[in-house]
């Protein structure tokens, strides 16, 4: 009678959570975030500009002609503002490298799994998200973001993707994971083993993080996508006509591949920084054959270990360093020496011509300076009267 009893609570308990679905919690990793007492309650629409605005790589404009009309532009427009990422400065430039940003999704999470994460994590609700979508929509807004070259084509770990030194979960400067906390509950419990470590890449300005609590009960929701107006032909429409704002696919991601001809080749984003040598070196094919890979912010160069513990993220830092190369001109008579050349970028690929430009430039403005200088001493010297006495002898006569 009791297990009768028990059995029919926990199907009453499931049909209530089905019609009163539990509303997600997003938590903002951020610096300069202060919480707010009051946490707004922000539609799926407008959380999913957030998104998009915090993980774009180029300047991201909003087009919210897809929000409710429970809301107004002017408050959906703060909202973006408020909790996506902050625009650079307009006339000042800084030195300072952007933080990298991260959007992890967790979802599937039992009532005992969000009041666990809240009470370790002891701060407000950045804002809240009602009658959030289904696991299928998640599924779409993983392949959107795919599409877009942000979201990592394979599943890696928690410890791994909260690291923005990573290469091989990190291919920019911007990156989305989603964990399924049914199907892997140890994925929570890494989390709050690795916060201390992800407070310590935040607190150093190196990564944000918005996290996304997704409740068990919304699997059972009928909303099949995050924006009204997305479809199976929207998301296709959006494939062939948005502008990508990522780098080349990974060679594995299949999936994420556009149609041929929706988008022209891209060329992959080298990270400024590895955290190994060999990655360094494989990922830049030994800096193209023109310098080496050295460790920007460590003593020892050689050292290629990693270190998982946070606080010497920035003695892990390999990069390419450029050195000059002695090339032979050629055999003929004419062309017959050598020539030093400079290279450049994350892999020393470009040849820097930047010595030569300012030799010929400088060049140029000294003769140029030069033939104006001796054209106007001419035309001083003609302009002078002469003296008197030559003046006389060349004055004609009445």
């Amino acid at each position: 009678m009791r297990l009768i009893a028990g059995l029919t609570a926990a199907a009453l308990s499931g049909l209530a959570a089905a019609a009163n679905p539990q509303s997600a919690d997003a938590y903002m990793f951020q610096s300069s975030w202060k919480s707010s007492p009051a946490t707004p309650s922000i539609p799926k629409e407008v959380a999913r500009h957030i998104l998009l605005q915090r993980t774009s790589r180029q300047r991201y404009g909003s087009d919210l002609r897809d929000i409710p009309s429970s809301i107004d532009a002017e408050t959906a427009v703060s909202h973006v503002a408020r909790f996506g990422k902050s625009p650079p400065p307009l006339f000042t430039q800084s030195d300072k490298t952007d933080a990298s940003q991260l959007v992890v999704i967790l979802e599937g999470a039992a009532v005992e799994q969000s009041n666990r994460l809240r009470e370790k994590l002891g701060q407000n609700v950045a804002f809240t998200i009602p009658e959030p979508p289904s696991a299928t929509a998640n599924k779409h807004l993983m392949a959107l973001f795919r599409n877009l070259g942000v979201a990592s084509s394979q599943q890696c770990e928690l410890p791994a993707a909260i690291n923005p030194f990573e290469a091989d979960c990190w291919a920019g400067p911007s990156s989305v994971v989603k964990y399924d906390l049914q199907t892997s509950p140890e994925t929570l419990d890494s989390l709050l083993d690795n916060l201390s470590r992800l407070e310590k890449f935040v607190s150093n300005g190196d990564l944000e993080v918005l996290l996304v609590l997704l409740p068990e009960s919304s699997r059972a929701s009928k909303v099949n996508h995050w924006s009204a107006a997305a479809g199976a032909s929207d998301l296709r429409r959006r494939r062939d006509t948005e502008t990508v704002l990522s780098d080349q696919y990974s060679k594995g991601d299949t999936a994420a591949k556009p149609a041929t001809g929706a988008a022209a080749r891209r060329t992959k984003s080298i990270p400024q920084c590895f955290q190994s040598l060999n990655s360094c070196t494989t990922q830049t094919n030994s800096c193209s054959g023109h310098g080496e890979c050295v460790n920007k912010y460590g003593r020892d160069k050689g050292n290629n270990t990693d270190d998982d513990s946070g606080s010497t993220s920035k003695a892990s830092c390999f990069a390419c360093v450029c050195k000059a190369v002695v090339v032979e001109r050629g055999e003929t008579a004419r062309t017959k020496g050598r020539k030093t050349v400079h290279w450049g970028g994350n892999m020393c690929q470009k040849e820097d011509i930047s010595v030569p430009f300012w030799l010929i430039t400088g060049f140029t403005i000294t003769i140029m300076g030069a033939v104006t200088f001796a054209i106007y001493m001419l035309f001083a010297v003609g302009e002078e009267q002469l003296p008197g006495v030559i003046g006389a002898g060349v004055s004609r006569s009445k």
